[in-house]
C-alpha cells in the first residue's frame, strides 16, 4: 500500500504531516455522538451493554463465546452483559443442542428497538453535523470515509471494535 504521504522509516506508508490530527478530533466527535445516543434514550443500558445488542442485531442469535469474540472481550463480561440485559427484558438465552453447555445469545423485540432508536439518533445527529458542508463536499468526503474504512477493514478482516 502507498501513501501520498511517502513512507517512515521502516519503509511502512505513512500519513502526511497534519492529517492524523483531525482524525483523533472526528473520533472525539463521532464516540461523542455513539455515547450521547445511548444515554439520551434513558433506558438503563449502558454503552457496552448497547454494543452487545448492537452485535446481536447485526449478525443475529449467536453463541456468547461468539459474541465476546466479536466485542473483543472476555466471555465472562459478556456473561455479566447479558444478564442485565436479559433482566430488563432486552435480551434472551438458549442453550444449544446437543452441547448444552453453549449459551446463545439473542435480542428481543424490545432489544432490537433500542439499536434501532439509537442508531437513528445516531444518524440524525451526524446528518445535522454534516449540514455544515455543502453538497460536493459531503459526498466527497462519504468517498474518502469509505476509502479509508475499506482499506481498514482489508487491512484488520473485517474485525473490528463495536460501537
Amino acid at each position: 500500500m502507498t501513501s501520498e504521504g511517502g513512507t517512515d522509516g521502516d519503509g511502512e506508508p505513512a500519513a502526511v504531516p497534519g492529517a492524523v490530527a483531525p482524525l483523533l478530533r472526528m473520533t472525539r466527535l463521532l464516540v461523542g455522538v455513539a455515547t450521547e445516543a445511548v444515554e439520551q434514550l434513558d433506558t438503563g443500558v449502558s454503552l457496552p451493554q448497547f454494543r452487545l445488542l448492537l452485535v446481536l442485531s447485526e449478525l443475529g442469535p449467536m453463541p456468547s463465546a461468539r459474541a465476546a469474540d466479536r466485542l473483543g472481550t472476555a466471555p465472562s463480561s459478556v456473561t455479566r452483559l447479558a444478564d442485565h440485559l436479559e433482566a430488563a427484558g432486552y435480551l434472551v438465552r438458549s442453550r444449544e443442542r446437543p452441547n448444552r453447555s453453549v449459551v446463545r445469545l439473542a435480542p428481543t423485540a424490545a432489544g432490537t428497538e433500542i439499536v434501532e432508536r439509537v442508531l437513528h439518533r445516531r444518524a440524525t445527529e451526524l446528518d445535522r453535523l454534516l449540514a455544515v458542508l455543502g453538497p460536493h463536499e459531503q459526498t466527497r468526503l462519504a468517498q474518502l470515509v469509505t476509502r479509508l474504512c475499506d482499506g481498514a477493514d482489508a487491512e484488520r478482516g473485517g474485525h473490528w471494535s463495536v460501537l
